[in-house]
Order: structure tokens, then sequence, then C-alpha cells
């Protein structure tokens, strides 16, 4: 039997609460006991709730809509009693998918600016720890953070400026709930009850443990075969040889780097070997014992030193070293009193590289205490390789992941362990930046995304609370990036929906863009136009409304398109192609026609989708009305779709002629007519 009340995770210090709406809040305590709420603050007088717990001990209630504002406190009593201090009412979002909604502040374009900057202290987030669960729970790990040059750079980088621009503009407080976890699919975070209809759920069930174990290491083998001819291998260790690694080398011409952060955000754009080296004072008393040295996250793989002694390492054996967070015991005999040195060789072969954090984490004490002196902010650093940064073409030859061995990747593990916990706390919507681990399926997208979104409002059972999410940006991968961006338009017949368009401000070797904050201000456009009262705000992209073909000329009609132009000046139209995958952009330069485009150079044999039928394209495209084709043709930098005439020399189809329309429609949302039937 239960002695004492206790809150869900969600009900913490710095909490925010959504204004203006019935608030549940919920626990357990001892069964049948009365639950009261009580809340003090910015009310005329205190507020008073009571419930009686059920027979299993759990009790939920519902909190009585507060105006925006605060700090307020409220006294849950029951058996005993809970105090959650410095609440706040304003807007509250949720905020998942995969690695680039989890991509942190630290990592981001100008993230020192960014951080320091980030003195908000009416925005707060809550980090849901990563849980992978078969049944849905009622628990996680994770509290509220408030906004602070000391915790802004562990936030989500989306999440963050998409609530900046929110706080800045509506003047409430923002709290982000962030749910992620990278490399995920979306049916992961859908419950089973929701992917039933749009998935084989007996084909998706967990393996057999002697199956799992098997599939996983022949795809081990088969990842650590293809990286040995993908990746670079780690040079040798010369600085090792040179003493950087000894307590008496002169550091003192070396850089400083404020840690944690990846180096490629500090303008160091390569990959291969960085040296760091960091100073720390050990107490007398700690001398002799054995230290727990916890550098956090490090990308990709490290050796680490402690007066010149090797005490860990993490190397390529390590599946998924780059988010394998460091912990390595520092033998008593090392440990001296006065001064000691830390100096860790991190070897990046791949994307972004250094340390990963979280800053929190970072810290070196006794094995037995729990006190321990901070590791994160300024070391020494020294290049000892330089390795041209690696494309992400080279994922194209990647093994493809065989279903069922990852278990944050199953129908239904995500939304169990990190969505299921939230529900059914106050919310206005929710942001979504997801689709790189389904690319390789992207026909069924379209239909798995959606049954995502009705199946959240469904568990949350406030309507259809509005749900923006973000287009993958423009990647060199595989040829399936073009066809999730086109799932992803699709789903915008759902309602209260909307599109962030970021083809225009990708990486093509890069992953994860670390420009964030334009991903944060228009997914913020979206909430302002369609939520807070501003629905002449341009917050779309230019949206396909139909296409005319006459002669050699094309005529693509848009809506959305009001002053459309090129990037770094010049006229719009400055290339057309496919927007991902493999291949590159025809360049064109265009000249205005009344609100369009029209090309004056044509290059045959590239077309915006290698191997398609195009005559079987033309005919389809002709006389049809909208179909929310964003991302499958980009245009001066934003994204379009492609028909074409005439057939090029390597038999691509390349219109003699095109002009671009910016067209008004009765409805200027972001979606105007019925899309298309799958692919």
């Amino acid at each position: 039997m239960l002695a004492a009340i206790l809150l869900a995770p969600l009900f913490a210090d710095h909490m925010v609460l959504q204004r203006d709406h019935l608030n549940a809040i919920w626990g357990t305590d001892t069964p049948q006991h009365v639950v009261t709420l009580t809340v003090e603050g910015q009310v005329p007088a205190p507020v008073v709730v009571q419930v009686t717990a059920g027979a299993d001990g759990s009790w939920q209630l519902a909190c009585p809509a507060l105006p925006a504002g605060g700090p307020y406190r409220l006294h849950v009593k029951g058996s005993t009693e809970a105090v959650i201090d410095d609440v706040l009412v304003g807007e509250v979002w949720l905020a998942s998918g995969q690695s680039n909604m989890e991509f942190p502040l630290a990592n981001a374009n100008e993230s020192a600016r960014e951080i320091e900057a980030a003195r908000w202290p009416q925005i707060r987030m809550i980090k849901i720890e990563r849980t992978a669960e078969s049944t849905p729970q009622r628990s996680f790990h994770g509290d509220w953070r408030v906004c602070s040059p000391e915790t802004a750079g562990e936030f989500s980088a989306v999440g963050y400026f998409f609530a900046r621009d929110l706080h800045q503009r509506l003047g409430v407080p923002v709290g982000v709930i962030d749910s992620t976890w990278g490399g995920t699919p979306v049916e992961a975070w859908t419950s089973r009850e929701g992917l039933s209809s749009v998935m084989n759920l007996a084909a998706a069930a967990p393996l057999a443990p002697a199956e799992l174990a098997s599939r996983a290491a022949d795809y081990q083998a088969k990842v650590a075969a293809w990286e040995k001819t993908a990746f670079p291998a780690d040079p040798e260790n010369t600085g090792l040889a040179q003493g950087w690694a000894k307590p008496d080398f002169d550091d003192s011409t070396w850089r400083s780097m404020p840690l944690p952060v990846l180096w490629q955000t500090r303008g160091l754009e390569f990959n291969g070997t960085i040296w760091f080296r960091r100073t720390i004072e050990v107490p007398a008393a700690w001398a002799g014992r054995d230290l727990a040295l916890n550098l956090g996250a490090i990308d990709d793989f490290d050796r680490t030193y402690f007066n010149g002694q090797p005490v860990g390492a993490t190397g390529v054996e390590t599946t998924g070293a780059y988010q394998v967070r460091r912990c390595y015991v520092v033998p008593g005999k090392f440990v001296h009193p006065g001064r000691n040195v830390i100096a860790v060789r991190v070897f990046d072969r791949f994307g972004q590289g250094g340390w990963a954090g979280p800053a929190r984490l970072m810290a070196a004490g006794p094995v037995d205490a729990e006190a321990g002196l901070p590791l994160a902010g300024d070391w020494r650093f020294a290049v000892e390789h330089e390795i041209p940064l690696v494309s992400g073409d080279v994922y194209q030859t990647a093994p493809a992941v065989p279903p069922g061995i990852s278990t944050q990747s199953n129908a239904a593990t995500l939304f169990n362990g990190m969505i299921a916990p939230l529900v059914p706390y106050g919310i206005r919507g929710a942001i979504w930046y997801q689709g790189e681990a389904n690319v390789d399926d992207a026909a069924s997208y379209r239909a798995r995304f959606t049954a995502m979104i009705r199946d959240w409002r469904a568990r949350w059972g406030e309507g259809d609370f509005p749900f923006f999410f973000v287009q993958l940006a423009s990647f060199h991968a595989t040829p399936g990036w073009p066809l999730l961006r086109e799932a992803q338009a699709q789903t915008l017949i759902e309602p209260a929906t909307g599109m962030a368009v970021t083809l225009d401000i990708g990486n093509p070797t890069n992953i994860h863009p670390r420009n964030k904050q334009d991903v944060g201000h228009r997914l913020a456009l979206l909430a302002r136009a369609q939520i807070y009262g501003e629905p002449t705000l341009e917050a779309a992209g230019p949206t396909l409304v139909c296409t005319e073909i006459s002669g050699n000329q094309v005529r693509v009609h848009l809506s959305h398109a009001g002053g459309l132009r090129a990037r770094g000046g010049g006229a719009a139209g400055g290339g057309v192609g496919h927007g991902g995958g493999a291949g590159g952009d025809v360049p064109r330069e265009g000249r205005g026609d009344g609100g369009g485009l029209r090309p004056r150079r044509r290059r045959r044999g590239l077309s915006s989708r290698r191997g398609a039928d195009r005559r079987g394209r033309r005919r389809r495209l002709l006389g049809r009305r909208a179909r929310a084709s964003h991302g499958a043709l980009r245009v001066g930098g934003l994204p379009h779709r492609q028909s074409g005439k005439r057939r090029g020399s390597a038999g691509g189809v390349v219109p003699d002629r095109w002009i671009l329309r910016q067209v008004r429609t009765p409805d200027e949302k972001l979606h105007h007519a019925q899309p298309r039937d799958p692919m």
C-alpha cells in the first residue's frame, strides 16, 4: 500500500502550465485518500480542488484555467504534502522526433553567442530521458530547466528558437517538452492501437532472443566491413609521442575551446583528430582515491589519459560510440593532491565531431562520493590530423538495418516510454522533426505519419490540436529523400497541420544542419499564422497549385509565392532539381514573367527524378490541382515539383522554358486541395 503522495514527474518546480486551459494534474497516493490541490499566486484567492484516489491509489484532478504569468505555487496534499514552486502559466508545446529535433543549442550556428544571449527565465524546457518500453508507462526521468546561459546549451535548438520567437512575440511564458531520440522511425512513436490499421503488427512483433542476437550480429558484421571502406581510419597517434598526454607538457601556446561543443561549430571544418587538455586541482582528501571521470558523450572515438596514464578508450568496436557517455575510473595511484592533468585524444571520422556533453554531467570526483569538480568550460586543444569532411553520400552504400534489432525502432516502444507518460498534460500543440529513419520505406510514411498524428490527438482528447512539422532538409543521401518529402507534404491534408520548408537551409554533406534558427523561426511563423491571431502572415513556402504544358513551355502555378526570390540576389529560379538524394540541381537563369519566372538557358541530361517515366508523370500532372508537393523541385532554394516535355541526351526530361506564376486561392493556408494518392 502506498504511504505517500507521489506526483507524476511533469509536476515539478519550474514547470509551465498551459494558459486558459483546464490542466490535468495526476499522481498516486494511499487508495481512497482525499487529494487536495491549492493554487496560490496571481489569483484573487487561493484555488482549491479535491479528488479521491481510486482503489489502485491513482488520482487525477483538473486545475482550473489560470491566466498567463506567475510565479504560482501549487500545494498538493493527500496522505502527505508536495509543494511545487516557481510555476509559470503560458504556452506549452511538445517537441518530438529524431536527432534534428534533439540537436542541442550548443552545436547550432553561432552557439556561443546564442547561449550567452539565452537569458529568458520565462522559457522552460524539460528533457524526457530516452526510454523504450513494451507497454505504456506512467512515469519517466526528467526535470524542468529555466533558460539561462548555464542551461540553454543542452536545450533542443529547434525547440529553443521556436520558444524564443513565440515568447518575444506573445510576451508570455513558454514551456517545451523535449521528447526525442535520434535515428528512430515514426512507427516507434505511435501506439499499437494507432498503428493497427497501417501496419502488420504481427510481423512487427519483437523478435525471439536467439533471432534478435543472430540478426544483430549479422548486421554488425556487415556494418563493420562497410565502415572500413566508407570512413577514414584513425591516423597514427603522433601526439602521444610528442608528450601531449604528460602532465608536465607545456600547452600554453595551445588555443582554448569551451566544452562541450562540436568543433565544426567553432570554425574547424574538418574531420580528423584533436587533442584536448584540462588541468584540475585535486583536494588533498582525494589523493590516492579512485576517481570517476565523467566526460559526457564524445563524437566519435577517444583515448583518455590522466597524468599521462591511459585510463579509458572508446573505439570503433563500440556501436553508436558518438552517443555513448564516457565514464572512466582513474586508479587512485595516479591521483595526486594539487595539480593533475586530463588529456583526451578525439578522433572524428564523419559529420561533426567533438564533445556532445551534456555539460552538467562532465565532472571528476571520487567514485564513492556524489560531489565532483566540474569539467565543462575551457579546455586547451591542438589539431593532430586534419581529414577533409566526409560527404553524406557515403551512406548511399550503407547496409540496410534489419527489422527488429533496435528496441527503440520497434513499433510503439517510444510511444510507450516517452509519450504515454505525458498524456494528458495540457499542451497547445506539437512540433515534429523526423523522417530520416523512414526514407527507405517512404511509400508507407504518409499513412504511418498520419496515424501518429491522429493517435496523439485521440490520446490527449483535446480535438485537432496544432501539429507543425519540419520538411527533411537537403542532404546528399539515398534517392528516398525526395519521396519522403512528398509523403510529408501529402500529410498536410490533415486539419491544423503545417510544414516548415527547409530545403533551402540544409547541408548536402551533413545530415544535421546547424542552422536551427531558421527552422525554429519557420515553425513559429506557422503557429503565429494559424493560432496566435496573425492570419495574414506569410508562413508557408511556395505551394504547387497546377501545371500546364504548351509546346516547349511548362507553366507552374504557385500559391504563397509573393516575394519569391533567389538567395544571394538575382532572379528566382536559380535551380531546378530533385531537392535531395543523389545528383544535383540544374542551374537556371530566370527573369520575371508577371509574378513568375522564365529560364533563359537549358541543360540537357538532368531531371528531377532520375529513372522515372517522365511521360507518365507529365500526364499525371496535367490539369491537376494542388498536390501539396513541397520539396520535389527547387527553384531559387524554394521547393516545388518538376514536370517536363523534352527528353535530354541522357534520357532526362528538360523543358525549353519554365514559367512560375503566383496564384491566389480562396484559402491561403498550407494546403489548397486534396493530395494525390500515395506513390
